[in-house]
This record gives structure tokens, C-alpha cells and sequence, in this order.
């Protein structure tokens, strides 16, 4: 069970801009975390590219396909996110960098020992869209910097 995120739409008083984005960022890795892919559709454009740890997806159908469904049905995750840096480019357009510690286990095993998790840190650069007055990602890519435990969890048996 992955729990139940808060919603796309917060309550209480209206964020900047600068935390708007910064909330699309949560937004999107909260939808790993949660296995929600609503909350996901309303962090990211319908073209999002992303470029995580060498994988390459062009849209947001080819990254629920070949990545979030995955994770969504064999591993439990937590990401962290800090460092959060934000600029607001223009009225429709920003950037943000941030850095991510993601810890993966296999669903149910992360209290036993063994070859269960795989966790990873990476710097992300990603680029952000206002789009019907709310700002989504259109471009993520990270550097994943280290990296221990048991990296063949992160691949599921009928890939590529």
C-alpha cells in the first residue's frame, strides 16, 4: 500500500509562482512514492522529456510505460528532495535544480536484510511550463551522482 498523497490542488492561501513549481517537482515524485498517476498527469506536460538515469522517455505515456508502471507494481519508494533552487524565467517558463536521495525496495521487503533496496543520489535539472494557470514539468534530467544496494531492482525481468 502506497498510502494517498494530498491532491494536485492544495488548500489555503494561493502559492508564488517560485512555489508552484517547486510544489510540480513534489508533485511528480509524489506520484512514484503514492503509485499515483493522476498526481503525476497533473505535475507533468502530455510531452515531458525526461532523461533519469539514462533513461530516455518522450512523453508521458512512454514514462508511465516503461518506468512508473514498473515501480507502481514491484517496489515501495521514498524520494527526497532539497536544495531547491527556482527561476522564474518568464510568466510561462522557469527552471529549477534540485538534488534527490531515491530509496527502492522490493514491495513488502524493506525491513529484511538482503538484496531487497537500491538507493541513489542524483542532481536534477529540470524545466517548467505555466500551462491553465498551473506550472508542470516539461523537461526532467538527472545525474545520478552514487548509487548502493541491489541495482537490478530497478529493472524489471521483461525489459530490454
Amino acid at each position: 500500500m502506497h498510502g494517498t498523497p494530498l491532491p494536485a490542488q492544495l488548500a489555503g492561501p494561493p502559492l508564488n509562482d517560485r512555489e508552484l513549481v517547486i510544489d510540480a517537482c513534489y508533485r511528480a515524485f509524489a506520484s512514484i512514492d503514492h503509485a499515483d498517476m493522476s498526481l503525476l498527469d497533473s505535475a507533468t506536460t502530455e510531452d515531458v522529456y525526461t532523461n533519469i538515469a539514462d533513461k530516455i522517455c518522450d512523453g508521458r505515456d512512454e514514462l508511465k510505460s516503461k518506468v512508473l508502471n514498473h515501480i507502481a507494481n514491484n517496489l515501495d519508494t521514498v524520494h527526497y528532495l532539497s536544495n531547491m533552487r527556482v527561476s522564474v524565467d518568464t510568466p510561462t517558463t522557469a527552471r529549477v535544480t534540485f538534488t534527490a536521495t531515491s530509496v527502492h525496495c522490493v514491495l513488502e521487503k524493506g525491513f529484511e536484510p538482503g538484496p531487497n533496496k537500491y538507493t541513489a543520489g542524483a542532481i536534477y535539472a529540470c524545466d517548467a511550463v505555466k500551462t491553465d494557470d498551473e506550472w508542470r514539468l516539461k523537461k526532467m534530467q538527472s545525474h545520478h551522482v552514487w548509487g548502493e544496494g541491489n541495482r537490478a531492482i530497478m529493472k524489471p525481468e521483461n525489459a530490454e
